[in-house]
C-alpha cells in the first residue's frame, strides 16, 4: 500500500470505526474481506493495510484479528481529532516519507512540502491552527521522533562508512588497521592505517558517509578533527558515497584546507560543512577484494531511497 494511499482522512478516519469493531468483536482477516470491500467511506483493503502497517492489530494463532495494545490505546481516544493526530504520529514513525524531514524546519515549512492529501490530513484536526498545549506538543514529539531516528541513521551510515575504509586499507596495506572510531571518538581520526604495503609510517583517516548523490551530499569537519590533521604527519579524510556502485573519495589535508572557514577577531570556528562535489576529482578505485565487500555491506545496511 503506498504512502500517498495511506495518508487519506477517509482511510484514517475509517480505520477508527475498524479498530473499534475489531475491539468488541472477534473477526478474522477473511471474513473482513468478505464482508466489506468498502468500510465506511474507505477502501476496506486501505483500512487493512493501515492498521497492520501501523501495528494496531495483529493476526492471533486462531485467525481473528486483535488489537496491540497500541491499537487498544487509540482505539479508547473519544475525539475524533486526537484519534487522528496519534493515528498520524504513528504513521509518520512507520513510513517515515521525504516531506516528513521539513517537520523539523517548523510546521509552515513542512506543509509547503506536504501532497494535498496528507495536508488535508493535518487541516482535519486542527494541527496547523492555534498555539494550545496539545498542539504544540504533537509537533516537538513527532519532531523529537524524526530527529532520534536521523540520529541513528546517520551513525549507522557513519559506522558502515568506517567499515568499508578498514576493509578498503586492509586490502590496500595488507595489514590489519586498527578501528579507532570504536574505541574512542574524540581522537580526531576514525582508522589507524599505514601508508603502504612497503612503508610502516603511520596514517590517520577520518571517514565520512553519505547515501546522497555526489551533487546534494555533505559533510562536517570539526575543529578537532582539523587540528588533528594539521598536527599529524600523515592524514586523509575518506568520503564514501553510499550506493549500489560505491565511491571513495581519498582528500589530503592541503586539499582540504583550501575550503575551510577562517578564524576572525575573536570569532573561532567549531564545524563547518563542505560538500564533496567539491573534491569530486579526487575518488580511487577500490581495491578489488575490497569492492565485493562493500557492496555486500551497502546493500544490507542501507535502506532503499
Amino acid at each position: 500500500m503506498a504512502t500517498v494511499t495511506m495518508f487519506s482522512v477517509g482511510v484514517l478516519y475509517s480505520s477508527q470505526s475498524f479498530l473499534r469493531l475489531v475491539r468488541d468483536q472477534a473477526i478474522t482477516v477473511e471474513l473482513f474481506r468478505e464482508s466489506f470491500r468498502r468500510f465506511e467511506v474507505a477502501d476496506a483493503a486501505a483500512v487493512l493495510a493501515l492498521v497492520q502497517k501501523c501495528q494496531w492489530a495483529n493476526v492471533s494463532r486462531d485467525g481473528a484479528l486483535r488489537l496491540t495494545d497500541r491499537g487498544h490505546v487509540i482505539a479508547e481516544l473519544v475525539d475524533e481529532g486526537h484519534f487522528l493526530r496519534a493515528q498520524l504520529a504513528d504513521l509518520i514513525a512507520i513510513e517515515s516519507p521525504p516531506w516528513a524531514k521539513r517537520i523539523l524546519l517548523g510546521r509552515a515549512e513542512a506543509q509547503r512540502s506536504m501532497p494535498t492529501n496528507v495536508e488535508q490530513c493535518f487541516k482535519s484536526c486542527g494541527l496547523f491552527e492555534g498555539n494550545d498545549d496539545a498542539v504544540v506538543e504533537w509537533w516537538d514529539f513527532v519532531a523529537l521522533s524524526i530527529r532520534s531516528k536521523k540520529s541513528g541513521f546517520n551513525l549507522r551510515i557513519g559506522r558502515l562508512a568506517e567499515r568499508l575504509t578498514v576493509t578498503q586499507e586492509r586490502a590496500r596495506t595488507g595489514k590489519e588497521p586498527k578501528w579507532q572510531a570504536i574505541e574512542s571518538n574524540v581522537s580526531g581520526f576514525d582508522v589507524l592505517s599505514v601508508k603502504d604495503r612497503d612503508r610502516s609510517e603511520v596514517l590517520r583517516i577520518e571517514v565520512k558517509g553519505s547515501t546522497m548523490r555526489l551533487k546534494e551530499a555533505t559533510f562536517f569537519v570539526t575543529r578537532n578533527e582539523w587540528e588533528t590533521a594539521i598536527n599529524s604527519m600523515n592524514y586523509e579524510f575518506h568520503l564514501w558515497l553510499l550506493h549500489e556502485q560505491p565511491r571513495l573519495f581519498v582528500v589530503e589535508v592541503n586539499t582540504l584546507e583550501t575550503h575551510l572557514p577562517i578564524n576572525q577577531g575573536g570569532g573561532k570556528w567549531e564545524n563547518t560543512q563542505l560538500r564533496y562535489m567539491d573534491f569530486g576529482d579526487n575518488d580511487v578505485p577500490l581495491q578489488a577484494e575490497a569492492l565485493a565487500a562493500c557492496r555486500s555491506a551497502i546493500k544490507s545496511a542501507v535502506p532503499p531511497p
